[in-house]
């Protein structure tokens, strides 16, 4: 099978037949065009068009998370915001650690995994917690315990 002219990086950045997409309208229209196709293949759909695209890691990348406190019969919501400018509230119960202790999470409703910038983690890192009965740490969020 044909290499795709298409790839992301695991930092989250494009790169077009080898060189990087730094042009930000385009590389904006192309994170938010990526979809899946049926057989569940990423691929960068712009109208009628559409490319195969290989991803070295997760396609997006969580540059921030935001901890907005819970209010008077309201809870505590966790925004992340990804790579490519949009927030969307993250989804604890998708984070995961992976082996070389980054953590990822589900976005785009469930359609694709994101990996957490250093930037994101330190942000959430604090906020972790060790279950020492468990010895697993977790994040605490509206009384729940999210293991990692």
């Amino acid at each position: 099978m044909k290499t795709p002219p298409i790839k992301i990086d695991k930092e989250g950045r494009w790169f077009y037949q080898g060189e990087e997409i730094t042009h930000r309208k385009t590389y904006l229209l192309y994170c938010r065009s990526l979809t899946r196709d049926e057989s569940g293949r990423m691929i960068l759909r712009v109208g009628r068009e559409e490319c195969p695209v290989e991803a070295e890691d997760a396609p997006f990348v969580v540059t921030t998370i935001e901890f907005v406190p819970a209010g008077p019969g309201k809870e505590e919501i966790l925004w992340i915001t990804l790579n490519d400018e949009t927030r969307e509230k993250l989804n604890p119960e998708t984070l995961r650690i992976a082996p070389d202790h980054v953590p990822y999470c589900q976005v785009r409703k469930g359609l694709f995994e994101a990996r957490f910038s250093r930037n994101a983690y330190q942000i959430m890192a604090p906020h972790i917690q060790l279950d020492e009965k468990e010895n697993r740490f977790f994040l605490p969020l509206n009384g729940k315990k999210y293991f990692l």
